[in-house]
């Protein structure tokens, strides 16, 4: 995988890519008064190596300006701050997304939570799912056996060939497959530096505006289910009592390894602000499981 050639899924590409899909930045003034908004290129790079890495504790950003800067533009695989590649971190990061997939989903939807726009008007969440299918499906450098992602609510795998077909993802299980495939499998970031040197061209010494055109015709009628509609599609064999829906939660246990060859259907719920994702509903009435 050391290959860099157009385009290439990687760290920095992923990174890139989330950065179109954030939420409102703060406006002139606000800066001008020192106030921040939690957006900057080192803080999402945070969040994302907190879903890594959850102990990780944050640090000034002004320390990892030049870090983000290196990982967005591919030319820079780790840092002393953000321990990408063949690291500790990214072998446990790996080793959870494998065996305890609830817990890692659940550090991606506090991420999604923080820096994604989901607003429905311009849907910049839905841009996003669909640019990095369109990069995955691109890249030719993904090919068998190392093909396989962890996308589904349930971290059962998806084929790189059926990501064609997809109609209907969950937002923070999408991002979590991408973004693990992107550190834990493909590991080299620098494989990404033609990719966005075509999406950010220099200018000049001024900050690289992206002026990719990543998912324009891809999966155009996809549906991206986030945390706030999880209850509008729970199973309909779930029946709800005080407005509060019967869960159960997934055991902290490998997830089952099938592989997905076509669009899939959800079945789960989720209740609260910490959210517990199942991947199958059994039958439940008036709060009692039936056999």
């Amino acid at each position: 995988m050391s290959n860099h050639g157009y385009p290439r899924l990687c760290g920095g590409t992923f990174f890139t890519l989330t950065l179109q899909a954030l939420k409102q930045r703060m406006g002139a003034r606000e800066h001008y008064n020192s106030e921040s908004d939690g957006m900057s290129d080192p803080e999402v790079l945070m969040g994302l190596f907190k879903v890594v890495n959850p102990d990780f504790q944050e640090l000034d950003k002004k320390k990892l300006k030049g870090a983000a800067d290196g990982f967005k533009s591919c030319k820079a695989k780790s840092s002393v701050y953000l321990p990408f590649g063949n690291t500790q971190e990214i072998r446990a990061f790996d080793k959870r997304v494998k065996t305890q997939y609830a817990e890692a989903l659940h550090d991606m939807e506090a991420f999604v939570d923080e820096f994604i726009d989901i607003g429905e008007k311009v849907a910049k969440h839905v841009t996003l799912v669909r640019a990095l299918a369109d990069l995955v499906m691109k890249d030719d450098e993904i090919k068998p056996p190392l093909d396989e992602f962890y996308i589904t609510l349930d971290g059962r795998i998806t084929k790189k060939a059926a990501f064609g077909d997809l109609d209907k993802v969950y937002l923070p299980a999408f991002l979590l497959g991408i973004w693990h495939y992107a550190v834990a499998v493909r590991k080299d970031n620098k494989v990404g530096v033609e990719t966005y040197d075509r999406w950010c061209p220099s200018a000049g010494g001024a900050a690289r505006i992206y002026q990719g055109n990543m998912g324009e015709g891809v999966l155009e009628d996809i549906h991206v289910i986030t945390a706030k509609q999880l209850p509008q599609v729970c199973d309909d064999d779930v029946v709800v009592e005080d407005d509060a829906p019967v869960i159960r939660e997934i055991p902290q246990q490998p997830p089952v390894q099938q592989v997905v060859t076509s669009p899939f259907i959800f079945n789960f719920t989720q209740s609260g602000s910490n959210n517990t994702q199942i991947g199958h509903v059994e039958h439940y009435h008036a709060g009692k499981k039936e056999d």
